[in-house]
């Protein structure tokens, strides 16, 4: 009896040190930081660029999320997502935004802790009780996803009404207004990547 319960014990123990490592193996697998975009071609893609190239000190692989399904999000540790102020209303009606498309594939895919700090382009001025209400709509499908967001932001220095990326009296990321704010623009994304970086 006491043999049959040693060879158990070995079994498990080796079951475990192999488990260990395949999910150790995994983790070293994943790319370091994948940046995602939508749409291309504008105020976004300016961003999304910009913070590719502010991110010096790891390796960060750029995509429009025309181009690739949400599957890609997981060949990466760290996820950043950029966006317009469109949310889920838009998502759910006009089927030519792009982030429509992407969602759903979004909501399947299981992200399993992976961080992700997304970043969000809104017009203060034309839609202050909607500021960057995209990016809440965004931070709430990463998190039904099992995403952990990373680079709340605080809310001094905007002026606006109301927002739905707004949790405990901060961002749940980067707030910015090109439209309006241009000039605040680098300082913002500067001070953002201070506060975000030890996470990547």
């Amino acid at each position: 009896m006491e043999r049959a319960d040693k060879q158990k014990e070995t079994l498990r123990l080796t079951a475990d040190l192999e488990g260990n490592y395949l999910l150790d193996r995994e983790s070293k697998d994943l790319k370091a930081i994948g940046l995602f975009y939508a749409p291309a071609g504008g105020s976004v893609h300016k961003i999304a660029k910009r913070i590719k190239q502010k991110i010096k000190d790891h390796k960060v692989e750029m995509f429009c999320i025309t181009d690739v399904t949400a599957e890609k999000l997981l060949d990466y540790r760290t996820i950043i997502l950029v966006s317009s102020s469109l949310g889920r209303h838009t998502w759910e009606r006009d089927q030519k935004d792009k982030w429509a498309h992407f969602v759903p594939g979004l909501r399947k895919t299981l992200l399993n802790g992976r961080r992700v700090a997304l970043v969000g382009l809104g017009d203060h001025m034309t839609y202050p009780a909607n500021f960057v209400d995209g990016m809440g709509d965004l931070a709430s499908v990463v998190e039904e996803s099992g995403g952990v967001l990373i680079g709340q932001t605080s809310l001094d220095g905007y002026i606006f009404t109301d927002s739905r990326a707004v949790r405990d009296n901060l961002f749940v990321g980067l707030a910015l207004d090109e439209d309006f704010e241009a000039d605040r623009t680098e300082a913002r994304i500067d001070k953002w990547l201070t506060l975000v970086s030890p996470e990547f």
